[in-house]
This record gives structure tokens, C-alpha cells and sequence, in this order.
């Protein structure tokens, strides 16, 4: 690294401090303005920081090493997500920003009756998903930034500092508590105003660098013998590294594979949760947070995946021998980018880095003082005591997830771990919107069943270097929960609705055949074609999503004429769904 390469370091991070400076005045002024900006963020603002806090440092390591270990089609272990994330956009994205709750667990008392099960049931979610969740996150997002320091500064790998829970420290691992500082001193001052759009920027130098550095390497394949033969030439490529599909037309792991990609993980996706959530709860209406959802999956699908896929595949012909497969990305960093372009990347990998770390801490914050907290430890406080309470539970969970890094071995476990402990959860979540008998027990049964059956199949089913079961497990997990959680309801729910339920109907007035009965009971007319709307433009925003994708890659790859036909599928589905948005009526 340059002098100039550390300058723009330092310019990013001095920006990033300012603009979360500039916000601590209004973020004091409440726990809606800290944890959810005060409900104020247009759309462009609220799916623009989504896509940012998915573009973690972990993420181009992710991407580039499946595209090194199984090709494009590897890929739809996480492009399946926008099957579900499109979802949200049409059944969820409008409901959430209607319950006017501060976190996605808050709405658990707006959905059902107070009760201990009620209780149990928040106080639960808040250290499952809060902190457990939570810091396996951050960790894998910080393990990623390790090893990118590692081979782009080419830092001392020698012990400087030696501190409790951590061990020795060395060069790298200071330089990665300095970065975690920053992100948290920016969050503490600004809370989610800061985070948001320091996201702005951050998202833009991110992208900035992604694609010049894929721009330089694709350019630099294309030339000499061309990017066919070179992918040809490598050691460790195959012919169908180029597919987009496994083959299909035998029954084997890896069709059985796709099939569950596409059929069944992204069930637990489609709900939204989290910081996902939390920017719809951000959105100054329903209009905003549809919209910004459907922005944030452009971004997420089509435009973003491309630079690291071709980065992680070209890195085959220059980078045969490498062991870490992680590694690939920052690698061609510095195999690729002079000083300057260097510096711009870097920035951009430590602007991820950051963009994800500040929500996951803010995120996290916002369930246990307002979800656990303030309702159950310390009630009737002032808003400076939250606001104080909740920068320190932010350097808390800032300490515990740094632990947990160093317990982890690799991203795409700690991916594939989370994947599976969700997988369960996936069907009550969504139940719980849309069939009036879901209660707090369903939700119990299903969590703990998940968490259980999951660890037990992890165990069982270990799998080998070769043979990957992770499909298999996930079926297992998904059918054995659904039973529990569904037998569980009609052993604890009512035969009629409950005062509180139809309560909660006529304030959502969720379509679907799931709340007929509590229609009757609250004499509320449905629109009878509004359920069907959104099924019919959830499958359309999903076939332009992916025809835009997969006519890009075609494109990339010199497959002409198959990029024709995704293109056209997109025009024609993307005019569709356009004439489709402007049909739906927001509160």
C-alpha cells in the first residue's frame, strides 16, 4: 500500500466519523429516532442501505470462492434468497410499516394476546436472534476482514498485544479493533440516521471498486488466447464451472440440491426480519418501504453479483495453486489494482466491512432494550437513560462478537450453519401473517425444534470434503419442525378468534383465505383481488429478476443468443410488473 492508498483510507474513515457526528443531535431525541430514524427515510435512502449492509466484507470473499469450488450455478445457494426477498416486497414489506412497532419482535405483541408465552417468547427472540444470530454474523463479516488485511497489507503476522478472551494480538488483529472502533463510535453518536447514510457512501465506493476491479480483470482475460481458453488452461476448472444450472435432467445431489435452493430455503427469507425489517420500520410510509425493498433486490440480484462471480472464476487462471479459496478475491486486488485503485479498493472492503458491522450493532441494540430491557428491567425511564443504555449495550456486543471470531474457521460454514438453524423457522414465520391461529407456542415449538433438529443433523449428517448434505439436511429440518409447530397450534389455539386477534385484523386487514374466519367475526369486507395481485406480481418481479441476471451473465461469457432471449423475458416481465405497482393502493 502507497501513501496515496492509505490516504484514501483515511479520507473514508474521517468521512464516515463526520457524517455520523453530524447526526447525534437527532438521534438523541428518542428511541424511534435512534433505532428507526425517526421514520423519516425516503425509499431511495432506506434499499440503498439494505443492498450496503448485504455488501459486507464477507461477501466478495464468499462469492469469488464458490465461483473457484463449484462454478456459477454454486450460486444459487444464496441467489435463491431473491425468490423470497421478492416476496417480501408484494405480502410483507407494507404490513410491517403498518404495525408502526420499533423492532420485527415488538410486533409479537401486536400479534398476540399478552400472556407468559407472549413473554417468554420476546425475551427469547431477543438473545436467539439479537445475540446469537448477531454476533455469528458480525463474526463471519470480521473473519472476512481478517484475512483481507492479511493479503492486502501484507502486515506482521507476530504477537503485539496480548488481552484477556482474545490471546495475542498481532498486527492485523489491532488494525481489525481499530476499524470496529470506528464503526461504533459513529454508531453510538448517530444511531440509525448515521448509519443510513454513511451507507450511502459507503455503498458507492463499494460498488465503485467491485467493478473496476472486475472491469480490469475481465478486460485483461478477454485479451491474448481470449477467456475461454484461459478458463480451459486452468488446473482446477471445469466445463460446467459456466453453468448456470446443474444438469437437470438426472437425479442426483446436485439437481436435488438446486431443487431445495429453489423450492425451499428461501421460505425463511420471505417474511423479512432484522435490519431488514428495521429500514421498512425506518420508512416514512407504506409506498416507501415497498419501494425501497424492491430496490433494495435490483441491487441485490442483478446489478451486484457479476463483479465478484467473474473476479472468483478468471482467478482460477491466475491464481491456480491457491489453497483458501476465500482468499481469491484480495488476491487479485493485489495482483490486479495500482496505487490508487488500490486504495480506492481497500476503502471499499473496510466501507463493508463497516456498513455491516454498524446496523448488526444498532440492530441488536434496538431488541434488547426495547424488546427486553425496557419493557421487563427498567420501565418509565427518561430518553437519555435508553439512549446511554443503548451505546453500551452496542460496545457489549461489539466485544462478544469479536470473541466469537476467533472460534471461527470459515464463512461459508458460519453461512451454511445459520442457513439450516433458520431453515425451520421459515414456515410459522410466515404462517403467523397469514392464518389467524398461529399463537406464541407455535413460535416457541418451532424456534427450539429448529435449533434441536438442525444441531442433531449437523452431527448425523456431517457430510464429507466431497459430498455436501446440507440440502438433505435442510429438508429434514423443515419437514420435522413444520409438524412440531403445526401440531403445537391446534393443541394451544382456540376454535374462535379472540378479541385481541380480531383486533390486530382490523387494524392490518391482511388479504388471504388464512383470516376468512376472523373476517366474519370483525364483519370487515375483504378486497377480494388484492391476495391475487400480489401473487401474480411476486412471480413476475422473480422472472424479471433472474432473466436480468442470467441476460447479463450470458452476455459476459459471449453466449449471445442466449442473453437475447433473458433480455427480451426482462423487458416484457419488467413492463408487466411496472403496470402491476402502479394497480396497488398504499395506506
Amino acid at each position: 500500500m502507497s501513501t496515496l492508498d492509505w490516504t484514501i483510507v483515511a479520507l473514508y474513515l474521517v468521512a464516515a466519523i463526520g457524517v455520523g457526528s453530524y447526526f447525534t443531535k437527532r438521534a438523541g431525541r428518542s428511541t424511534s429516532d435512534f433505532f428507526v430514524a425517526g421514520r423519516t427515510l425516503p425509499w431511495f435512502i432506506a434499499g440503498t442501505s439494505i443492498v450496503a449492509t448485504t455488501f459486507s466484507s464477507d461477501t466478495p470473499l464468499v462469492v469469488a470462492g464458490i465461483s473457484r469450488q463449484t462454478g456459477i450455478y454454486g450460486h444459487w445457494f444464496w441467489l435463491s434468497a431473491a425468490i423470497g426477498q421478492t416476496a417480501t416486497v408484494f405480502f410483507f414489506a407494507r404490513l410491517w410499516r403498518r404495525t408502526e412497532v420499533i423492532t420485527d419482535i415488538e410486533f409479537i405483541t401486536k400479534r398476540y394476546k399478552p400472556s407468559p408465552a407472549t413473554s417468554a417468547l420476546r425475551v427469547f427472540k431477543v438473545f436467539f436472534d439479537g445475540v446469537l444470530i448477531n454476533c455469528i454474523v458480525m463474526a463471519s463479516v470480521t473473519l472476512a476482514m481478517a484475512k483481507t488485511i492479511k493479503v492486502l497489507l501484507n502486515l506482521p503476522e507476530t504477537a503485539i498485544l496480548n488481552l484477556p478472551f482474545f490471546g495475542e494480538l498481532n498486527a492485523p488483529d489491532v488494525l481489525l479493533l481499530v476499524l470496529a472502533a470506528a464503526a461504533l463510535s459513529y454508531s453510538l453518536l448517530s444511531g440509525l440516521y448515521g448509519v443510513v447514510y454513511t451507507d450511502m457512501l459507503q455503498f458507492a465506493l463499494a460498488m465503485t471498486g467491485s467493478i473496476g476491479l472486475a472491469v480490469i480483470v475481465y478486460a485483461d482475460a478477454c485479451g491474448g488466447t481470449g477467456l475461454s481458453d484461459k478458463l480451459s488452461s486452468s488446473p482446477g476448472f471445469e466445463p460446467n464451472f459456466l453453468n448456470f444450472f446443474p444438469d437437470l435432467r438426472s437425479f442426483n445431489l446436485k439437481s436435488f440440491t438446486f431443487f431445495v435452493y429453489v423450492s425451499i430455503t428461501w421460505w425463511a427469507r420471505a417474511p423479512g426480519k432484522g435490519y431488514y425489517v428495521q429500514r421498512l420500520l425506518a420508512a416514512r410510509s407504506e409506498k416507501d418501504s415497498f419501494l425501497a425493498f424492491l430496490w433494495f433486490n435490483i441491487c441485490q440480484y442483478v446489478i451486484r453479483p457479476w463483479p465478484w462471480i467473474v473476479v472468483g472464476l478468471v482467478s482460477l487462471y491466475y491464481l491456480p495453486n491457491l489453497k483458501d479459496n476465500e482468499s481469491a478475491f484480495p488476491m487479485m486486488i493485489n495482483l490486479f489494482l495500482p496505487s490508487g485503485l488500490r486504495g480506492v479498493m481497500v476503502a471499499a472492503i473496510l466501507a463493508a466491512f463497516m456498513s455491516t458491522i454498524d446496523t448488526h450493532l444498532n440492530w441488536g441494540a434496538s431488541y434488547i432494550i426495547n424488546d427486553f430491557y425496557r419493557p421487563f428491567i427498567n420501565a418509565h425511564k427518561s430518553t437519555r437513560h435508553y439512549i446511554r443504555v443503548s451505546r453500551l449495550t452496542m460496545l457489549l456486543l461489539t466485544i462478544a462478537a469479536l470473541v466469537v471470531t476467533t472460534r471461527l474457521n470459515t464463512i461459508i460454514g458460519a453461512y451454511k450453519y445459520l442457513g439450516l438453524t433458520l431453515a425451520g423457522v421459515g414456515t410459522v414465520m410466515i404462517a403467523r401473517w397469514y392464518w389467524w391461529r398461529v399463537n406464541p407456542y407455535s413460535e416457541l415449538a418451532a424456534i427450539v425444534a429448529s435449533l434441536v433438529v438442525a444441531n442433531l443433523l449437523q452431527i448425523k449428517l456431517p457430510g464429507t470434503a466431497t459430498t455436501d448434505l446440507y440440502a438433505v439436511r435442510v429438508v429434514v429440518t423443515v419437514i420435522v419442525v413444520a409438524a412440531i409447530w403445526i401440531t403445537v397450534t391446534f393443541l394451544t389455539s382456540t376454535g374462535t378468534p379472540e378479541r385481541h386477534t380480531i383486533d390486530f385484523y382490523s387494524r392490518m386487514k391482511i388479504p388471504g383465505p388464512g383470516w376468512k374466519t376472523v373476517r366474519q367475526a370483525a364483519q370487515i369486507k375483504p378486497n377480494p383481488t388484492e391476495f391475487a395481485q400480489n401473487l401474480t406480481a411476486w412471480v413476475t418481479s422473480v422472472a424479471f429478476i433472474f432473466s436480468a441476471m442470467l441476460g447479463i451473465g450470458k452476455l459476459l461469457f459471449h453466449q449471445f443468443g442466449s442473453a437475447a432471449v433473458y433480455f427480451s423475458v426482462a423487458v416484457t416481465t419488467g413492463y408487466l410488473l411496472k403496470k402491476l405497482i402502479a394497480r396497488m393502493k398504499f395506506s
